[in-house]
């Protein structure tokens, strides 16, 4: 039956009364996060039966709706209900009128959006299932409006199929990993607790154990019947088998006569065949002594005749060396010859070519005289035309001021220079007054710029601190605020965390000791897996036990050694006995021995325990005494535990007075060197911890086989059946943590997952309003100091500001004073000349006349001096010798010439000397390039030589290593011949 929709009542988010669904066979709840879907998924679950803990809740109460912001309303109470229709057979024609229905709602107005929903539910029989929460918390169960008990309210919806212990209506966080967690038994008891059959399994139990006593008498009749059968094939085969015996170890024997003689004969073939080999290698090694002999003469002779020709090469080296170093000796002079003669070479062309420079010149001296002649003329010319310009100008621009004349000219320009000299003084006073007003100038305008700059400086720093110190108070009360939420919530989640600690430290050492124990019981089956024998030997003990009461059970399974290290060492002392089964005494033993004969079972050995021959306890306490003193080892029956000592007997029969060592060293100190040390000549059996064994005769066995291990482990079945109770127990104690814990959204480590989550975000605030507290404190200890300063600094600045204001004033009276002074100074000089020439204002005369003035004083200027330069020039070129100027050069360059016909001569003379040298030293190669040619002959001989005598050396060391070998073969083939020789004796 469906669940047809929700109604809800002041349920957690859902505030009032509220209808959710209808839902259909597929719904899905999507929304924004914080929308209420996993409420929604909450209230099905509390309407299911779920308790509040799963809900993310500590208490009912909690699960009220409570306005955001508003205290909680204690009056409140909340429900939620979960409607259930069962659907009825529809008519043709019902459903033909509901088609028609919709097609007019979806033609029709958004008013009828109540009724399309209505007409969308199923009609049928309704049940309603609620659960309420009063005011006061507590909790109550409601089937259509009626309160009914938990356990009636159970039965009502297990009837539609909702099984609220197996809780099959609604997969839950944490559902599937249990799910998968769960033993094979978890999972049959859950599957049978959904279906129902769990009622069945008292009933299920009592045929299943009718049906398997009837199997079993069945399979026991059905096997002795069987045995019947094939006791007879049995007896038919070993009769067979006898015979074929009898006929194979006569084959045999043939076999091994035939066997032997064919060894002897190709043994005997192989020595015959070696020791001609022998004789033929021994003949081959003389051979090859001779031939190295030989080698080793011609080798000698060779290495004579390399070392004299070493010696005259050496001889042709020496004088060629000596010729060398005489070349080398002249080659420094003739390099410097060459030089000399390359220098007095070039010398003779500079000469050469200054003699033909001078004559040139000479021949060109007239013509440039005539040139500088006239070039002067020219330029006298062009000082006149000036004078004649600068004339004409003068007059034409003076107007009514008056002209100077040259000579006035000349005296007003000293006059002017006289006053400049004289007012010096007051003029350099001028330009301090200028320059120290333009600096006080500059100082009024830089302290304004200042204090403006200053003043909006300390507005801002007072606006800045009134924000910062508001920002402060904020973020303090803030950051308090989130201490003590933090605080709230890392201590509940410390709490968690320890108790989610100690659930994982249990469950983690549940889960490490099941692991360990699964582990052994899982090697446990793989080693102790029985076979057709194992099990047929105890079906036949059980068969002996039901039978006859004085049965005990086999040796092994009544004890077992102290110690898992004496498994193996227990087992090979025991030997066969182990396997035996204890009886109470010969009556009992006779009984069973004809009961397995009677039904065929098989064979087995029997001890009783009134007729068993133990050592005597004189030697047994002897022995214990003397491992109570060595330490080295001890009695194996010393390390046997028995759970009854009646059986000890038994124990004693099987081992003796066999002692268990630790290693076969001690063993055989203990079995060979005691009689030596102690004085007593008993024997002892040894057995070490590793299955070696040195008998009483001294023979000494060693290794174990497969057998022998599976054997040593059956002392384990006691402690397995321990460790299969301590499993289970482990796994009751493992659920009934995982039920303390909880499972889905309402889980330890979910509550402790959200808590993270929100420490987190707090540490997160935390850390950021810390930071920005710290900058905002910061920034305002700079803002005060800054607000501080600026005032301290607009006080002196209104201080400089009237200072700088009183420099100017007293700067620009000082200007004045000193321009006045300049101006007393140059009236007294420029007055008299202004009297003499009759010019009244001489500056308007200077600003008309001065610059025209200047630009004919400079050109004059230019024209005089290259008029003296060529006149100086004329002058030089008409003091020029160039008779006696010649000679010398034709001397210096006769001079050179001689040098360079000596240098010539000199080097001819050592370039013969030289080539007379080289032509020696030519031969001398040539004669040492024939001895090395004749050294390098000797030196192949020798290695020639060297290389066959290696050879040959080889050779003889190979025939002499074949000849040792086959010497061993020959004598190992002996060897075997006499051993084969023997053997076949003894057989």
């Amino acid at each position: 039956m469906p669940v047809t929709y929700l109604e809800l009542e002041n349920f957690k988010s859902y505030a009032g009364t509220q209808r959710i669904g209808p839902f259909f066979n597929f719904t899905c709840v999507i929304g924004p996060n914080g929308s209420g879907k996993s409420n929604l998924m909450d209230a099905m679950s509390f309407v299911l039966g779920v308790q509040s803990r799963d809900l993310r809740s500590s208490q009912m109460k909690d699960l009220i709706f409570r306005p955001p912001g508003v205290a909680r309303d204690e009056t409140l109470s909340a429900k939620a209900s979960l409607v259930y229709v069962e659907p009825t057979a529809k008519k043709e024609g019902d459903a033909v009128a509901a088609n028609n229905d919709t097609d007019d709602e979806e033609e029709g107005s958004p008013q009828k959006k109540k009724s399309r929903l209505s007409k969308k539910l199923p009609k049928g029989k309704t049940i309603i299932f609620s659960r309420v929460i009063t005011s006061k918390g507590t909790g109550e169960y409601q089937v259509n409006g009626k309160s009914v008990t938990f356990k009636q309210y159970e039965a009502k919806l297990a009837s539609i199929g909702v099984l609220l212990k197996a809780r099959n209506f609604l997969v839950f966080q944490g559902d599937v990993e249990s799910m998968a967690r769960k033993n094979p038994k978890q999972l049959v008891e859950m599957f049978e607790n959904i279906s129902g059959s769990s009622e069945l399994k008292e009933e299920y139990e009592v045929a299943l154990k009718a049906k398997e006593d009837a199997e079993s008498q069945t399979i026991f009749a059905f096997n002795k019947t069987k045995e019947h059968k094939s006791e007879r094939r049995v007896l038919k085969e070993q009769k067979e088998e006898a015979e074929r015996f009898h006929t194979l170890l006569t084959q045999r024997t043939t076999l091994k006569t035939n066997h032997f003689l064919w060894t002897l004969f190709h043994i005997h073939s192989d020595v015959q065949q070696r020791e001609s080999t022998l004789v033929e290698l021994q003949e081959s090694l003389s051979e090859n002594a001779a031939i190295v002999s030989e080698k080793e003469a011609l080798l000698k002779t060779a290495k004579k005749e390399a070392s004299k020709a070493r010696s005259a090469s050496s001889s042709k080296d020496k004088l060629r060396i000596k010729l060398e170093g005489e070349v080398d000796k002249l080659q420094p002079s003739v390099i410097e010859s060459s030089e000399a003669i390359s220098a007095l070479r070039k010398r003779v062309a500079t000469d050469t070519k200054a003699v033909s420079r001078i004559e040139k010149e000479k021949a060109s001296h007239g013509e440039k005289i005539s040139e500088l002649q006239e070039e002067i003329q020219e330029y006298t010319e062009k000082e006149n035309e000036l004078q004649t310009e600068y004339d004409e100008l003068k007059q034409s621009e003076s107007g009514g001021i008056g002209s100077l004349t040259e000579e006035q000219e000349v005296q007003y320009e000293a006059i002017r220079d006289a006053a400049a000299v004289a007012s010096a003084v007051p003029r350099r006073k001028l330009q301090s007054a200028v320059r120290s007003l333009e600096s006080a100038r500059a100082k009024a305008a830089k302290v304004a710029e200042e204090k403006k700059e200053l003043t909006g400086r300390k507005d801002d720093a007072g606006r800045s601190v009134g924000e910062l110190t508001a920002r402060k108070e904020t973020l303090e009360k803030s950051l308090e605020k989130t201490n003590s939420e933090l605080s709230t919530s890392e201590t509940t989640l410390t709490t968690l965390q320890n108790s989610l600690s100690s659930y994982q430290t249990k469950r983690a050492t549940i889960e490490s000791q099941l692991e360990t124990i699964q582990n052994t019981l899982r090697q446990a089956k793989d080693d102790r897996r029985k076979g057709k024998d194992e099990e047929r030997i105890l079906n036949a003990i059980a068969a002996l036990k039901r039978h006859f009461p004085g049965v005990k059970g086999r040796l092994v399974d009544l004890c077992r050694p102290s110690q898992q290290r004496y498994n193996l060492a227990v087992t090979v002392a025991g030997g066969k006995d182990m396997d035996a089964i204890v009886v109470d005494g010969k009556k009992t033993a006779f009984d069973c021995i004809k009961y397995l004969r009677d039904q065929r079972i098989g064979t087995a050995t029997f001890l009783p325990l009134d007729s068993l021959q133990t050592p005597p306890p004189e030697s047994t306490e002897r022995l214990r005494a003397m491992a109570e003193n060595d330490g080295r080892y001890r009695l194996a029956a010393d390390v046997i535990r028995v759970s009854n000592d009646e059986y000890r007997r038994a124990v004693l029969y099987a081992v003796g007075n066999t002692v268990v060592c630790d290693s076969l060293d001690v063993a055989r100190d203990i079995c060979f060197s005691r009689t030596g040390r102690g004085g007593n000549s008993d024997r002892i059996k040894a057995v070490t911890v590793k299955g070696a064994v040195i008998s009483k005769a001294g023979t000494m066995t060693g290794g174990v086989t497969k057998d022998d291990a599976n054997r040593a482990g059956r002392f384990s079945e006691q402690k397995l059946d321990e460790l299969r109770s301590k499993k289970e127990s482990l796994e009751v104690q493992r659920e009934d943590l995982d039920a303390q814990v909880g499972r889905g959204s309402g889980s330890h480590t979910a509550k402790a997952e959200d808590l993270r989550n929100a420490i987190g975000n707090l540490r997160n605030k935390e850390q950021y309003t810390k930071s920005d507290l710290e900058y905002t404190k910061k920034k305002l200890k700079e803002q005060v100091t800054l607000l501080k300063s600026s005032k301290k600094t607009f006080d002196k600045l209104e201080k400089q500001a009237v200072e700088a204001e009183e420099g100017v004033t007293e700067a620009n009276d000082a200007v004045v004073q000193s321009r006045q002074e300049v101006r007393d100074v140059e009236e007294e000089h420029f007055a008299p000349f202004r009297e003499e020439t009759g010019i009244s204002d001489l500056r308007a005369y200077d600003e008309a006349i001065g610059k025209a003035r200047e630009d004919f004083v400079k050109k004059r200027t230019d024209i005089r001096e290259h008029l003296a330069k060529l006149t100086a020039k004329k002058k030089y070129e008409d003091e020029k010798d160039f008779d006696s100027k010649l000679a010398k050069a034709m001397k210096k360059k006769t001079n050179q010439e001689a040098q360079l016909e000596e240098a010539e001569e000199t080097e001819e003379n050592l370039l013969s000397e030289v080539s007379e040298i080289k032509a020696k030293l030519a031969d001398a190669e040539s004669t040492l390039k024939q001895a090395m040619e004749t050294e390098q002959e000797k030196d192949e001989i020798v290695r020639d030589a060297r290389s066959l005598l290696k050879e040959a050396e080889g050779d003889y060391n190979k025939v002499t290593k074949t000849k040792n070998a086959e010497e061993s073969d020959l004598m190992v083939l002996r060897q075997k011949l006499h051993e084969n020789l023997q053997k076949a004796r003894v057989d």
